[in-house]
């Protein structure tokens, strides 16, 4: 009997103890005992609108550092148009200035070119990828065509040209550079057209008929396709390929000029150069492979 009352004291005792356990445990934080809802996050319209990326299709970057959406089930890859990111460059934003001096008038002079001088010019690369550049030159014309009877003659004038080169190489050596770019070119020049025959005149006197000199501002825009490579150390030759227009020019009632200096001839719709530069680079490109790392 004794041993009865033991046990009911015991199983009492637990009860108790539990009972007390749960009522400690029940959270006191909400007084009325309701469960909190949560609401579902409201998207924007820009955001409702944009087109949801498939579970199967993860990120990944190319050789340029551009992203990359490879479908893991398919395998195709094919460029992130929702996320689209900036290629990534080797060089530093600073990477190197160049300095070079334009042959082709004077190379062309040699073989009967009967105008132009020549330029020199300087370069800033930026991440071996867009490179700004300023050329500043002279030209200069004594022009007498075939079977013809008069001479044009512009004497030595300055020219000056600023414009962008973008390098489609930019993450490769740059040692080699394969670029397009655009120019603007300004030239304040005179010319004059002299006749080189002598005609009789009413008294049977010699008669020169000469334009008389006119003064000339003329500004022109360049599209041009380049090449450069380097030949040794430093030291590199580039040609390039330009087509060209005339932008704006005063008024001349005496007849408009032949030749613009830094354009060429006004008719002509292409032109060329051939430069020898020389580069000194500013910084050293970013490691890509460990053993780059190591060097």
């Amino acid at each position: 009997m004794r041993g009865l009352r033991c046990i009911i004291f015991i199983a009492s005792l637990v009860v108790a103890l539990s009972v007390g356990a749960q009522r400690r445990i029940t959270p006191i934080g909400n007084p009325d005992n309701k469960p909190k809802v949560v609401e579902p996050q409201k998207k924007t319209p820009d955001e409702a609108a944009k087109p949801q990326r498939p579970a199967s299709v993860v990120e990944q970057h190319d050789s340029q550092g551009r992203v990359v959406l490879v479908d893991t089930i398919s395998g195709v890859e094919y460029r992130d148009t929702i996320n689209m990111q900036a290629p990534k460059t080797i060089y530093p934003k600073f990477a190197a200035v160049s300095v070079g001096v334009n042959m082709f008038d004077g190379m062309a002079r040699l073989v009967g070119q009967q105008y132009g001088i020549g330029g020199v010019w300087a370069e800033l690369s930026i991440h071996n990828w867009f490179k700004p550049m300023v050329e500043f030159g002279l030209g200069s014309a004594d022009y007498t065509p075939k079977n013809e009877s008069y001479r044009y003659v512009s004497p030595t004038a300055p020219y000056f040209k600023l414009g962008l080169n973008y390098n489609f190489l930019y993450n490769s050596t740059p040692d080699y550079s394969v670029y397009v770019g655009l120019r603007y070119g300004l030239s304040s020049f005179s010319y004059r057209v002299d006749d080189v025959t002598n005609r009789e005149g009413y008294w049977n006197e010699s008669v020169s008929l000469t334009v008389p000199s006119q003064k000339a501002l003329a500004g022109y825009f360049e599209f041009l396709f380049g090449l450069r490579v380097q030949m040794w150390r430093n030291f590199s030759l580039g040609w390039e390929v330009k087509g060209h227009s005339v932008l704006h020019q005063g008024k001349h009632p005496m007849g408009d000029p032949w030749y613009i200096p830094g354009y060429g001839t006004k008719s002509s719709i292409f032109s060329g150069a051939i430069s020898l530069s020389y580069t000194l680079p500013l910084g050293k490109k970013e490691s890509t492979t460990p053993s780059e790392s190591q060097k």
